[in-house]
């Protein structure tokens, strides 16, 4: 799946892409890539397939390698961490467009609908 470039159907997709895959790519290397935002917030990309992240990596030539996070470690782990340490999710960066940014709460919120929505479907 490559992103698109409107917002909306980004996250959209985003979401529907990591109910089913039960996780999410970000990029490592001895820690989480983080990025300044257009606000000068950091954010940590998140994307919802490896063929994304390595689209993105290979334009922004960062040296971090794309890796698989678990919703579960994602959701209990990751995004506290993040929140506790000012760091915003950034979801669905594309090499043309700053990353969607929903806020933790928000994203928390629409990753377990998206989930509930995924399992109910099966």
């Amino acid at each position: 799946m490559t992103a698109t470039t409107d917002p909306n159907n980004r996250y959209a997709d985003f979401l529907s892409a990591v109910a089913t895959f039960e996780g999410v790519w970000g990029l490592y290397r001895n820690g989480w890539l983080l990025c300044p935002g257009d606000d000068g917030q950091k954010f940590c990309p998140f994307f919802p397939s490896r063929d994304d992240a390595v689209h993105w990596e290979d334009a922004a030539n960062t040296g971090y390698v794309p890796t698989a996070i678990t919703l579960v470690e994602l959701m209990e782990s990751l995004l506290p961490d993040l929140a506790k340490n000012d760091i915003v999710a950034g979801i669905s960066p594309t090499p043309d467009a700053g990353p969607i940014v929903p806020g933790h709460d928000q994203l928390h919120h629409d990753l377990i609908t998206a989930f509930k929505a995924a399992i109910a479907g099966k």
